[in-house]
Order: C-alpha cells, then sequence, then structure tokens
C-alpha cells in the first residue's frame, strides 16, 4: 500500500487469454507465491509460467484500462525485467516506478516474442490481461488487562483488574505491520509494533525507560521512536530490534546483559548491539524474554543474558552481556526466555535447552533437570516452536500442533489440567501459526483459514471472548482475517 507497491491484485475476466502463462500475476508484496507460508517479500508484478523461459525482445507494457491505451510506463525485456533464477526461471518480476493507486485497473501485454520458450526456443504469443491493485490494510487489536495504557487506546487505570478490554479492540490505524510482544507474565506492561513505512511505535508501562522515548513516562497510546528503517521488534520490559540495515538493537531492562550490550544498566533509547549489519529479521529470527536470541544471515544462532539454568545453550550457567554464538549454520527460528529456550533448523529439527521445570523441554522427563545446550526434540517436521511459561508449543508440516509441560488452567489445549513432558497433539490439521504473543499461560494460535483460536488463562479477559473464564481447548475468537 506505498507508492509504487501493490499488495495484491485480482484478476478480471477468466484467463482464457493467457496463453502460456500458468499463474498471471503475483502480488507486488509476495513475489512468486502469496500462498508460500514462507515466502520473501519482493517489489515488482510477477509473472509465473508454466515452463523455464529466457528473455527475448521487446517490451512488457503496463498501461491504464480507464484512458485505454495511454501508457504508464514500459519494460524492456532482459534489462528492467529481474528473474527469479537468475538468467532464466518460471518467473519473471518487473518493478513500476510510478505509484499504482488502489483499486484501479491496469492492463499488463507483452508482443510476441518478448518471451521465449526455454525448452524448444518457442515464442510465446503477444498477450495481455488486466488486473486491479487493492489497497492491504493491516490493523491492530490488543484485548487484557489495560493498568498502565498497554492495550494502545488512550486509556490507563493503574488496575490490573479496571479498564480491562475482554475482546478484541483496535488500535487506530490500517498500517501496522509487525506486533512485537513477547508476553510472559502480567507485568509485561509495554508494546512495540512496526508500521508498514518502517516506523517504530511503543506505549504502555516505561518505569525503566521500555518505551525507547529517552524518558521514564508511560503512554496510552502509540508514540514513534525515531527512524523509519525499522524492520523487525520483540520483548516486553527489554527489547530486541533489527533494521533493514541488518543492524542489532536493544532498549529497556540491562539486568543480566539481557540487551546484549556489554552492560547491566537499563536504556531508555535503542542502541545499537555491536557492529555487525548481519542479523534476520522476519518471524522467529527474533526472540526476547530475559534471554535474547537472534539469527544470522548465515544461519548462525547467538544468545545472551539470564542463564543462570543453562538457557543460553552455551553450555554454562554464567550470564553473558554480549552475544555468544551456538555451534551450528542452519538454525531457522529461536524462541528464549530466562530459564530456557527453543529453536528450530532448516532441516526441520527443533532443539531445546535450559531447566527442564514441568516437562516444559518435551523431552519425556517432568523433573527440573537441566541442560546448557542444545538438545534435539523428536521428529524432523517442525516449522515452529513457541515458549510459554514452563511449557511449550510446536507445528508441524502438515499442520498439527502439539503442546507440552505444565498444564494449570488448561493451557495446552487438551481439554484437561493434566501435565505432559513429551509433545502431544492439539487436534485439527489445519494450524498456521501461533499468534503473536504466548503470554502467562495463555495461548492464541491461527489457522489457515485465518481464524484465530485461544485458551488457557484468562483471569482479565485476555484470551479476547468477552469474559474471563478459563479454556482448557481451543476456542474461536470472531473473525475470520487474522494473520499473527
Amino acid at each position: 500500500a506505498t507508492a509504487g507497491i501493490v499488495s495484491a491484485t485480482t484478476l478480471y475476466g477468466d484467463g482464457s487469454n493467457l496463453t502460456g502463462i500458468a499463474l498471471s500475476i503475483a502480488p507486488l508484496n509476495y513475489n512468486p507465491s502469496i500462498n508460500d507460508m514462507k515466502v520473501t517479500e519482493a517489489t515488482g508484478i510477477g509473472l509465473t509460467f508454466n515452463q523455464g523461459v529466457k528473455a527475448g525482445s521487446g517490451n512488457v507494457t503496463l498501461s491504464l484500462v480507464s484512458v485505454g491505451s495511454t501508457l504508464v510506463e514500459n519494460f524492456s525485456v532482459g534489462s528492467s525485467v529481474s528473474y527469479a533464477d537468475s538468467d532464466y526461471g518460471t518467473t519473471v518480476t518487473i518493478s513500476p516506478t510510478s505509484s499504482l493507486d488502489q483499486n484501479t485497473a491496469y492492463a499488463l501485454s507483452y508482443p510476441s516474442g518478448a518471451f521465449t520458450n526455454l525448452g524448444g526456443d518457442l515464442d510465446y504469443v503477444g498477450t495481455a490481461y488486466t488486473f486491479k491493485t487493492i489497497l492491504q490494510e493491516y490493523t491492530l487489536y490488543t484485548w487484557g488487562s489495560n493498568a498502565y495504557g498497554q492495550l494502545g487506546q488512550n486509556q490507563g487505570t493503574g488496575s490490573w483488574t479496571s479498564g480491562l478490554h475482554s475482546s478484541p479492540t483496535q488500535i487506530p490505524g490500517t498500517t501496522w505491520k509487525t506486533f512485537g510482544v513477547h508476553g510472559q507474565s502480567n507485568s509485561d506492561y509495554s508494546k512495540a509494533a512496526i508500521k508498514t513505512d518502517g516506523t517504530l511505535w511503543t506505549w504502555g508501562g516505561n518505569g525503566i525507560g521500555e518505551l525507547g522515548q529517552n524518558d521514564l513516562t508511560w503512554r496510552s497510546s502509540p508514540v514513534q521512536i525515531p527512524g523509519t528503517t525499522w524492520a523487525q521488534v520483540i520483548g516486553n520490559r527489554n527489547w530486541t530490534a533489527v533494521k533493514t540495515d541488518g543492524t542489532l538493537w536493544g532498549w529497556g531492562m540491562g539486568e543480566a546483559g539481557r540487551l546484549g550490550l556489554n552492560s547491566q544498566i537499563n536504556y531508555s533509547s535503542p542502541t545499537q548491539v555491536g557492529s555487525g549489519t548481519d542479523w534476520s529479521s522476519g518471524n522467529g529470527k527474533l526472540s526476547q524474554g530475559g534471554a535474547g536470541g537472534a539469527i544470522k544471515t548465515d544461519g548462525t544462532l547467538w544468545t545472551w543474558g539470564s542463564n543462570h539454568t543453562g538457557g543460553l545453550g552455551d553450555n554454562s550457567i554464567v550470564f553473558k552481556s554480549s552475544p555468544v554464538q551456538i555451534p551450528g549454520t542452519t538454525w531457522n527460528t529461536i524462541s528464549a526466555r530466562n530459564t530456557y529456550s527453543f529453536a528450530t533448523k532448516t532441516d526441520g529439527t527443533a532443539w531445546v535447552w535450559g531447566r527442564n521445570e514441568g516437562g516444559a523441554l518435551g523431552l519425556n522427563q517432568a523433573t527440573s533437570v537441566k541442560y546448557s545446550s542444545p538438545v534435539q526434540l523428536p521428529g524432523t517436521t517442525w516449522t515452529d516452536i513457541q515458549i510459554g511459561v514452563t511449557a511449550g508449543y510446536g507445528i508441524k508440516t502438515d499442520g498439527t500442533l502439539w503442546t507440552w509441560g505444565e498444564n494449570t488452567y488448561g493451557a495446552l489445549g487438551h481439554n484437561n489440567t493434566t501435565l505432559y513432558s513429551s509433545p502431544t497433539q492439539v487436534p485439527g490439521t489445519t494450524w498456521k501459526a501461533f499468534g503473536n504473543s504466548i503470554g502467562e499461560r495463555s495461548v492464541a494460535a491461527i489457522k489457515t483459514d485465518g481464524t484465530m483460536w485461544t485458551w488457557g488463562y484468562n483471569h482479565l479477559g485476555q484470551l479476547g471472548h468477552n469474559n474471563k473464564t478459563n479454556y482448557s481447548s481451543p476456542k474461536q475468537v470472531p473473525g475470520t482475517n487474522w494473520d499473527r
């Protein structure tokens, strides 16, 4: 929804004139496939062919339908057009330089010979098709306790039990993109989110400067932290963030080195961690919960902060105030807290370490044994695993959801309060992702149909069901377009 970027497209007609094209247009923000759960963002209109193609000659023409053939711009094949696979490939991307306004119809056409079939050197015939740009709205909703304005609703009472919202309530704005809270207890009352323009906003409690505003004043509405290149943020009273240039930043509580800034002092403004520019951003690439964790672009995993139970995974129980590397170069996601941590690798394996209180590590042990180095969790098809309070939650590639650990208030979703020391499946095969925060025995997860389900502890209305009743099985929150 920004200048020059179309967030979504809709085809007109039945596609019968799209000779040689299997998928006519991919949305500009998601190329090549909007259905890919791990798709990376890229600008450009994606043309996906059903066979490999190489450039021929000619121009791809983009024009406004409303004014006939009036030219918007041309793209010379082989120069301004980029390919998904260097010299050739199934996906061709063109990047407009002018803004494509929302809810406007455009025509995209190319002459015969503009694209050549790689297999038989046959020219694709000239064709044209129409698409419509649509504004993609990113709305943000909060619910639960609002003691220090942490719901961002311009309200705050100073009491955990009064002024709460037990149903999702929208924070003003339609350009919210990434919500970064990692809630673990009721005391986590500062929040942060990033908008589509790269700006970072914080609100809520601010007793130690955790809002990054260079003061100790709490806010009940979002306020901007300077800068327009923020990519991802996560935390609670101590925050970790990555910018688009690959730099890592921290602020808030510095106890036990949890900010990675080689000190134990609090910071009320974002401060760069080290001098590196190769930190990754995206879901699962950052974690902050007393112990911090982050993955670099080379697949290495780094942790820092509290470590009295081996939660850093560096084969010690000594806290680290600067990032230390965990062996391996194929790490994919990280979820850390001050007592234990979970991570996945690109091969689908999951790894756990730290204190096993209540079977939280899922290793078929209910004792509080400690592991100061990563230990593999059974299975090779994990896509994501997340930490709760002495509990674990994981999703596999087949869409199944698994939980384990302490089960007070039914937080494991098995319709009981029984402790499970090994991963046990929650019914369903269409689970897609966890909600943005797994809090104090309160869980949220999203299905592939866009529905959101919550369960567990609900004393402050944090499950979003317009009540304060605990649920030991997943219960749907109204709506079908939830993202995280």
